[in-house]
């Protein structure tokens, strides 16, 4: 399984639309994608601490997870989404990993959007 910054990015910006502070958030919720590569991103935001979540392992041996419910975004969350939120600087941070040939990570993301944030408020 992979990370995917679209479902990331998807993610984050659901949670912060939500009406509530904390939400149910469910990984089959999203018809865009398939429901085991939005948990495994929700497992993956939370372990890194930018969402807290609730991640519940298939116990037969599947290795799926049977159930992911993403609560709310932690102020690590609200921070990384403010770098991404943006279309215009997330094709760019896109582009720029792409062009340059280097795997998206979390703290390379965060890094490259507030440079091109800081780019555009000059």
């Amino acid at each position: 399984m992979v990370r995917d910054w679209e479902i990331i990015r998807a993610i984050l910006v659901r949670l912060e639309n939500s009406k509530t502070p904390n939400v149910y958030l469910n990984a089959n919720s999203f018809e865009e994608f398939p429901m085991q590569e939005v948990a495994y991103n929700m497992r993956l935001l939370s372990e890194s601490g930018y969402i807290e979540a609730k991640i519940l392992n298939s116990s037969s041996g599947s290795g799926e997870i049977n159930v992911a419910l993403a609560i709310r975004l932690t102020n690590s969350g609200h921070n990384l989404l403010d770098t991404i939120r943006s279309e215009s600087i997330w094709q760019k941070v896109k582009d720029k990993f792409s062009t340059a040939g280097v795997d998206m990570t979390f703290d390379l993301v965060l890094s490259v959007g507030k440079k091109f944030i800081e780019t555009t408020l000059s």
